[in-house]
Protein backbone atom coordinates (compact mmCIF):
# COMPACT_ATOMS: atom_id res chain seq x y z
CA UNK A 1 0.00 0.00 0.00
CA UNK A 2 2.82 2.58 0.59
CA UNK A 3 4.32 1.45 -2.31
CA UNK A 4 1.38 1.98 -4.26
CA UNK A 5 1.03 5.80 -2.40
CA UNK A 6 4.40 6.74 -2.95
CA UNK A 7 4.07 5.54 -7.11
CA UNK A 8 0.87 7.89 -7.30
CA UNK A 9 3.00 10.85 -5.37
CA UNK A 10 5.88 9.99 -7.95
CA UNK A 11 4.09 10.19 -11.11
CA UNK A 12 1.89 13.45 -9.69
CA UNK A 13 5.21 15.32 -9.41
CA UNK A 14 6.31 13.90 -12.93
CA UNK A 15 2.67 15.31 -14.41
CA UNK A 16 3.36 18.31 -12.69
CA UNK A 17 6.68 18.99 -13.79
CA UNK A 18 5.71 17.99 -17.44
CA UNK A 19 2.89 20.32 -16.97
CA UNK A 20 4.58 23.16 -16.07
CA UNK A 21 7.34 22.36 -19.08
CA UNK A 22 4.69 22.12 -21.42
CA UNK A 23 3.35 25.56 -20.53
CA UNK A 24 7.01 27.18 -20.17
CA UNK A 25 7.45 26.04 -24.02
CA UNK A 26 4.23 27.37 -24.92
CA UNK A 27 4.85 30.37 -23.66
CA UNK A 28 8.55 30.68 -25.05
CA UNK A 29 7.16 29.77 -28.21
CA UNK A 30 4.59 32.17 -28.49
CA UNK A 31 6.65 35.19 -27.41
CA UNK A 32 9.18 33.93 -29.80
CA UNK A 33 5.85 33.97 -32.67
CA UNK A 34 4.88 37.75 -31.68
CA UNK A 35 8.07 38.97 -31.77
CA UNK A 36 8.54 37.62 -35.07
CA UNK A 37 4.87 39.04 -36.20
CA UNK A 38 6.37 42.28 -34.75
CA UNK A 39 9.25 42.17 -36.76
CA UNK A 40 7.26 40.88 -39.98
CA UNK A 41 5.07 44.00 -39.32
CA UNK A 42 7.77 46.58 -39.13
CA UNK A 43 9.34 45.00 -42.36
CA UNK A 44 6.50 45.17 -43.97
CA UNK A 45 5.80 48.79 -42.38
CA UNK A 46 9.48 49.66 -44.01
CA UNK A 47 8.88 48.15 -47.46
CA UNK A 48 5.79 49.21 -47.88
CA UNK A 49 6.69 53.11 -46.79
CA UNK A 50 6.57 54.88 -49.94
CA UNK A 51 10.33 56.04 -51.64
CA UNK A 52 10.53 59.95 -51.91
CA UNK A 53 10.34 60.60 -55.76
CA UNK A 54 13.50 62.02 -57.32
CA UNK A 55 12.72 65.38 -59.09
CA UNK A 56 14.16 65.86 -62.56
CA UNK A 57 14.96 69.19 -64.24
CA UNK A 58 15.12 68.65 -68.24
CA UNK A 59 15.47 71.45 -70.71
CA UNK A 60 14.82 70.99 -74.01
CA UNK A 61 17.10 73.50 -76.25
CA UNK A 62 16.85 74.03 -80.36
CA UNK A 63 14.57 74.31 -83.22
CA UNK A 64 11.04 73.37 -84.48
CA UNK A 65 11.83 69.79 -83.66
CA UNK A 66 11.85 70.84 -79.88
CA UNK A 67 9.32 73.04 -80.12
CA UNK A 68 7.13 70.62 -81.28
CA UNK A 69 6.16 72.28 -84.54
CA UNK A 70 3.75 69.39 -86.33
CA UNK A 71 2.61 68.03 -82.81
CA UNK A 72 -1.41 67.76 -83.49
CA UNK A 73 -1.87 67.88 -79.94
CA UNK A 74 0.40 71.55 -79.89
CA UNK A 75 2.15 69.87 -76.17
CA UNK A 76 5.50 70.37 -77.58
CA UNK A 77 6.61 67.29 -79.26
CA UNK A 78 8.89 64.68 -78.11
CA UNK A 79 9.76 67.13 -74.75
CA UNK A 80 6.30 66.52 -72.95
CA UNK A 81 6.40 62.57 -74.53
CA UNK A 82 9.42 61.90 -73.12
CA UNK A 83 8.16 63.90 -69.58
CA UNK A 84 5.37 61.02 -69.60
CA UNK A 85 7.27 58.26 -70.09
CA UNK A 86 10.24 58.82 -67.43
CA UNK A 87 7.10 59.69 -64.91
CA UNK A 88 5.78 56.41 -66.12
CA UNK A 89 8.66 54.02 -65.83
CA UNK A 90 10.81 55.68 -63.08
CA UNK A 91 10.07 56.71 -59.67
CA UNK A 92 10.88 60.34 -61.13
CA UNK A 93 8.86 63.55 -60.78
CA UNK A 94 10.38 65.72 -64.60
CA UNK A 95 9.73 69.41 -65.11
CA UNK A 96 10.86 70.41 -68.44
CA UNK A 97 11.52 73.87 -69.93
CA UNK A 98 10.92 74.34 -73.59
CA UNK A 99 13.66 76.47 -75.59
CA UNK A 100 12.85 75.20 -78.80
CA UNK A 101 12.26 78.37 -81.33
CA UNK A 102 11.26 77.60 -85.13
CA UNK A 103 13.58 78.67 -87.88
CA UNK A 104 16.81 78.40 -85.40
CA UNK A 105 20.17 77.60 -87.15
CA UNK A 106 22.92 76.51 -84.59
CA UNK A 107 24.61 80.07 -84.66
CA UNK A 108 21.10 81.72 -83.60
CA UNK A 109 20.59 79.16 -80.85
CA UNK A 110 24.08 79.79 -79.38
CA UNK A 111 23.14 83.81 -79.55
CA UNK A 112 20.04 82.70 -77.19
CA UNK A 113 21.90 80.91 -74.68
CA UNK A 114 24.41 83.78 -74.45
CA UNK A 115 22.18 86.72 -74.49
CA UNK A 116 18.91 84.92 -72.47
CA UNK A 117 18.99 84.89 -68.91
CA UNK A 118 16.05 82.60 -68.32
CA UNK A 119 17.34 79.87 -70.45
CA UNK A 120 20.86 80.66 -68.74
CA UNK A 121 18.79 79.89 -65.06
CA UNK A 122 17.19 76.92 -66.80
CA UNK A 123 20.55 75.53 -67.97
CA UNK A 124 22.30 75.86 -64.79
CA UNK A 125 19.50 73.84 -62.76
CA UNK A 126 19.06 71.43 -65.26
CA UNK A 127 19.72 67.63 -64.39
CA UNK A 128 19.01 66.39 -68.55
CA UNK A 129 19.70 68.32 -71.55
CA UNK A 130 18.71 67.72 -74.88
CA UNK A 131 18.90 69.28 -78.11
CA UNK A 132 17.93 69.31 -81.50
CA UNK A 133 19.94 71.78 -83.98
CA UNK A 134 21.52 71.49 -87.61
CA UNK A 135 18.75 70.82 -89.41
CA UNK A 136 18.23 74.61 -90.27
CA UNK A 137 21.59 74.70 -91.09
CA UNK A 138 21.80 72.29 -93.70
CA UNK A 139 18.33 73.50 -95.72
CA UNK A 140 20.06 76.77 -95.78
CA UNK A 141 23.23 75.42 -97.60
CA UNK A 142 20.70 73.21 -99.57
CA UNK A 143 18.87 76.22 -100.72
CA UNK A 144 21.54 78.23 -101.11
CA UNK A 145 23.24 75.63 -103.83
CA UNK A 146 20.25 74.60 -104.85
CA UNK A 147 21.44 74.05 -109.01
CA UNK A 148 24.13 72.11 -107.25
CA UNK A 149 21.63 69.89 -105.46
CA UNK A 150 19.16 69.44 -108.66
CA UNK A 151 22.34 68.09 -110.98
CA UNK A 152 23.92 66.22 -107.87
CA UNK A 153 27.24 68.11 -107.51
CA UNK A 154 27.03 69.28 -103.98
CA UNK A 155 30.32 67.44 -103.21
CA UNK A 156 31.48 70.80 -104.56
CA UNK A 157 30.28 73.07 -101.99
CA UNK A 158 29.63 70.78 -98.86
CA UNK A 159 32.99 69.52 -97.47
CA UNK A 160 33.38 73.79 -96.48
CA UNK A 161 30.35 74.03 -95.70
CA UNK A 162 30.88 70.90 -92.96
CA UNK A 163 34.02 72.99 -91.69
CA UNK A 164 32.20 75.70 -90.83
CA UNK A 165 28.66 73.68 -89.46
CA UNK A 166 32.11 71.65 -87.32
CA UNK A 167 33.31 74.98 -85.68
CA UNK A 168 29.64 76.39 -85.07
CA UNK A 169 28.85 73.27 -83.28
CA UNK A 170 32.07 73.52 -81.08
CA UNK A 171 31.04 76.91 -80.26
CA UNK A 172 27.31 76.15 -79.07
CA UNK A 173 28.14 73.31 -76.90
CA UNK A 174 30.93 74.87 -75.31
CA UNK A 175 28.59 78.02 -74.74
CA UNK A 176 26.11 75.42 -73.40
CA UNK A 177 28.60 74.06 -70.85
CA UNK A 178 29.49 77.38 -69.66
CA UNK A 179 26.28 77.03 -67.70
CA UNK A 180 26.30 73.18 -67.01
CA UNK A 181 29.28 71.49 -67.19
CA UNK A 182 27.87 68.22 -65.34
CA UNK A 183 23.92 67.09 -67.13
CA UNK A 184 24.40 64.62 -69.83
CA UNK A 185 23.35 65.78 -73.23
CA UNK A 186 21.11 63.99 -75.20
CA UNK A 187 21.87 64.90 -78.87
CA UNK A 188 18.97 64.33 -81.64
CA UNK A 189 20.19 64.05 -85.58
CA UNK A 190 18.79 65.48 -88.23
CA UNK A 191 17.02 63.47 -91.21
CA UNK A 192 16.08 63.95 -94.73
CA UNK A 193 12.51 65.20 -94.75
CA UNK A 194 12.08 65.13 -98.62
CA UNK A 195 13.83 61.52 -98.93
CA UNK A 196 10.06 60.31 -100.24
CA UNK A 197 10.03 62.52 -102.87
CA UNK A 198 13.14 62.65 -103.96
CA UNK A 199 15.02 59.70 -103.38
CA UNK A 200 16.91 59.69 -106.46
CA UNK A 201 18.74 63.03 -104.76
CA UNK A 202 21.23 60.25 -103.09
CA UNK A 203 23.64 63.27 -102.37
CA UNK A 204 20.58 65.05 -100.54
CA UNK A 205 20.52 62.04 -98.39
CA UNK A 206 24.88 60.95 -98.53
CA UNK A 207 25.16 64.83 -97.01
CA UNK A 208 21.87 64.79 -94.21
CA UNK A 209 24.18 61.54 -92.79
CA UNK A 210 27.84 63.46 -93.32
CA UNK A 211 25.85 66.41 -91.08
CA UNK A 212 24.79 63.24 -88.73
CA UNK A 213 28.67 62.28 -88.33
CA UNK A 214 29.73 65.68 -87.18
CA UNK A 215 27.33 65.72 -84.99
CA UNK A 216 28.10 62.86 -83.22
CA UNK A 217 31.42 63.57 -83.44
CA UNK A 218 30.96 66.24 -80.56
CA UNK A 219 28.69 63.52 -78.81
CA UNK A 220 31.97 61.36 -78.56
CA UNK A 221 34.11 64.07 -77.54
CA UNK A 222 31.91 64.68 -74.46
CA UNK A 223 31.69 61.96 -71.78
CA UNK A 224 28.20 63.32 -70.79
CA UNK A 225 26.50 64.10 -74.44
CA UNK A 226 25.40 60.99 -76.37
CA UNK A 227 23.97 60.98 -79.84
CA UNK A 228 20.49 59.83 -80.85
CA UNK A 229 20.03 59.00 -84.13
CA UNK A 230 16.67 59.24 -85.82
CA UNK A 231 17.93 59.66 -89.56
CA UNK A 232 16.26 56.50 -91.49
CA UNK A 233 13.48 55.98 -89.99
CA UNK A 234 12.40 59.79 -89.99
CA UNK A 235 13.61 60.18 -93.36
CA UNK A 236 12.49 57.31 -95.78
CA UNK A 237 9.17 56.25 -93.46
CA UNK A 238 7.70 53.51 -93.69
CA UNK A 239 9.65 52.76 -96.27
CA UNK A 240 12.38 52.31 -93.97
CA UNK A 241 13.92 48.39 -94.05
CA UNK A 242 11.71 47.75 -97.68
CA UNK A 243 12.79 47.62 -101.04
CA UNK A 244 12.29 51.20 -102.39
CA UNK A 245 13.00 50.31 -105.91
CA UNK A 246 9.15 51.33 -106.63
CA UNK A 247 9.56 54.64 -105.28
CA UNK A 248 12.42 55.29 -106.83
CA UNK A 249 10.95 54.48 -110.31
CA UNK A 250 8.15 56.61 -109.50
CA UNK A 251 9.82 59.57 -108.26
CA UNK A 252 10.70 63.00 -110.18
CA UNK A 253 14.48 62.87 -110.05
CA UNK A 254 14.62 66.35 -112.28
CA UNK A 255 14.85 68.94 -110.35
CA UNK A 256 15.89 71.52 -112.77
CA UNK A 257 12.94 72.97 -113.53
CA UNK A 258 12.26 74.17 -109.60
CA UNK A 259 15.53 76.18 -109.65
CA UNK A 260 13.03 79.15 -109.42
CA UNK A 261 11.07 77.95 -106.92
CA UNK A 262 11.44 76.59 -103.22
CA UNK A 263 12.00 72.87 -102.77
CA UNK A 264 8.89 72.72 -100.67
CA UNK A 265 6.95 73.78 -103.69
CA UNK A 266 7.45 70.51 -105.18
CA UNK A 267 5.37 69.14 -102.39
CA UNK A 268 1.88 69.69 -103.82
CA UNK A 269 0.66 66.50 -102.24
CA UNK A 270 -2.68 66.99 -100.01
CA UNK A 271 -1.49 63.89 -98.02
CA UNK A 272 2.19 63.66 -96.67
CA UNK A 273 3.84 60.25 -98.32
CA UNK A 274 6.00 59.77 -95.19
CA UNK A 275 3.74 58.38 -92.61
CA UNK A 276 5.99 59.86 -89.53
CA UNK A 277 5.92 63.16 -90.87
CA UNK A 278 3.32 66.03 -90.73
CA UNK A 279 1.01 66.48 -93.79
CA UNK A 280 0.45 70.08 -92.95
CA UNK A 281 3.85 71.42 -93.90
CA UNK A 282 5.95 67.86 -95.37
CA UNK A 283 8.74 68.62 -93.04
CA UNK A 284 8.32 67.98 -89.17
CA UNK A 285 7.45 64.89 -87.36
CA UNK A 286 3.89 64.05 -86.57
CA UNK A 287 2.18 62.16 -83.68
CA UNK A 288 4.08 59.03 -85.08
CA UNK A 289 6.97 61.06 -85.71
CA UNK A 290 7.67 62.28 -82.34
CA UNK A 291 6.80 59.04 -80.92
CA UNK A 292 9.60 57.50 -82.14
CA UNK A 293 11.74 60.69 -81.34
CA UNK A 294 10.62 59.73 -77.83
CA UNK A 295 11.27 56.32 -78.18
CA UNK A 296 14.87 56.35 -79.18
CA UNK A 297 15.54 59.32 -76.80
CA UNK A 298 14.24 56.74 -74.07
CA UNK A 299 16.11 54.29 -75.20
CA UNK A 300 19.63 56.27 -75.03
CA UNK A 301 18.40 57.48 -71.79
CA UNK A 302 18.24 54.53 -70.18
CA UNK A 303 21.30 52.94 -71.98
CA UNK A 304 22.66 55.81 -70.03
CA UNK A 305 20.85 56.20 -66.93
CA UNK A 306 23.72 56.30 -64.61
CA UNK A 307 24.40 60.30 -66.33
CA UNK A 308 20.93 61.30 -64.69
CA UNK A 309 19.40 59.26 -62.35
CA UNK A 310 20.35 58.63 -59.05
CA UNK A 311 21.11 55.02 -57.78
CA UNK A 312 18.75 53.33 -55.12
CA UNK A 313 15.81 55.40 -56.55
CA UNK A 314 14.00 52.57 -58.68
Amino acid sequence: MKKAKSLLIFLGVVLLVSVGAFSLLKCTVSTHNEVDLEKSDTAKAASSREVPKQDISLVGLGDSLTHGVGDPENKGGYVHMIKQKLDKEHNVSVTTNNFGKTGDRSDQIEKRVETSKKLQDALEDADVITMTVGGNDLMQVMQNNFMALAANKLDKVMPKEEEKYDAKLSSLFTAVRKYNSKAPIFLISVYNPFYVYFPNLTQMQEYTKEWNKIAESHAEKDDKMEFVDVCDQLSEGQYYGHSKKKLKQEANSDLAELSNQKLETALNDKSEKNDYLSDADHFHPNKKGYRYMTSRLYEVMEKHEDLWLKKGNE
